[in-house]
């Protein structure tokens, strides 16, 4: 009987399929959950490089050009800038950040100064957190302007 391949005993049930379909749901949801804690977790430490590289730069600029340059954070619209000069300001980078990224002034306050021989103004740091965590701190110490970054 050629014309009763429908009733052919080889195929899946109902009850199969839907048990193949619900274990595949289930595999998803669970890598989907850990997708995001992951993508907290790079959040901050991309931002964590970036900001480590614009103060590297904000600082190479200072020497090369001899002129001051401030790092101004604003951490209540989320963004920070960098400028040269003193009086004649030139922006040299502004740069928003994610909204669930913010930045703890501390004792540096909201400004940080790169002086024309690489020196920084003061010493003291200032806090990154994500997601109410905190996740790095940056100290600056007084002397050629470096910074380490502790990992929380």
């Amino acid at each position: 009987m050629v014309g009763n391949r429908f009733l052919d005993a080889r195929g899946y049930t109902l009850m199969e399929s839907l048990l193949v379909l619900s274990l595949v749901s289930i595999i998803l949801s669970v890598t989907i959950l850990n997708l995001t804690a992951t993508s907290d977790k790079k959040l901050g430490e991309q931002f964590s490089e970036q900001l480590s590289n614009d103060l590297l730069f904000a600082q190479q600029y200072a020497l090369s050009t001899k002129n001051s340059v401030h790092i101004i954070f604003t951490p209540k619209d989320n963004y920070y800038r960098i400028r040269a000069g003193n009086f004649q300001i030139q922006e040299l980078i502004y740069r928003e950040y994610h909204r669930d990224i913010r930045i703890e002034p501390r004792t540096m306050g909201e400004r940080i100064t790169y002086n024309g021989n690489g020196s920084i103004n003061k010493s003291g740091a200032i806090g990154i957190y994500v997601d109410g965590m905190e996740n790095y701190q940056y100290v600056f110490t007084l002397g050629k302007g470096r910074f380490y970054v502790e990992k929380r």
